[in-house]
C-alpha cells in the first residue's frame, strides 16, 4: 500500500459502535452489523468517540488502512467530523 494522502474517492461513510476491547482493556469502535466492513475490524479515531458509552453508535468516514506486519483497520482522523446516530 502506498503512503501519502489518499484520494477522497476510497473513503467510506459507515455506521459504526463503540464496545469494550477485552483484548487493550478499553474502549474501541468497530462497524456496525451490516455494513461494507465486518465488525472484527477495528476502527482507529478519535478518542472522543471513544469514551462515548459503549453502545454508542456514529457515523463517520473511514478509509481501510494497514501497518506493515500488521493486519488491516480501518482509520478515521481525529480531525475529521463525525455524527451520532440514535
Amino acid at each position: 500500500m502506498s503512503s501519502g494522502r489518499r484520494d477522497p474517492s476510497e473513503y467510506v461513510s459507515i455506521i459504526a459502535e463503540v464496545f469494550y476491547d477485552a483484548s487493550r482493556r478499553k474502549n474501541g469502535v468497530r462497524p456496525c452489523v451490516g455494513e461494507v466492513f465486518p465488525q472484527t475490524m477495528k476502527i482507529e479515531c478519535a478518542r472522543a468517540i471513544r469514551d462515548y458509552a459503549i453502545g454508542t453508535k456514529v457515523k463517520l468516514d473511514v478509509v481501510e488502512t494497514e501497518k506493515e506486519g500488521s493486519r488491516s483497520f480501518l482509520y478515521s482522523s481525529y480531525k475529521w467530523r463525525h455524527e451520532i446516530v440514535r
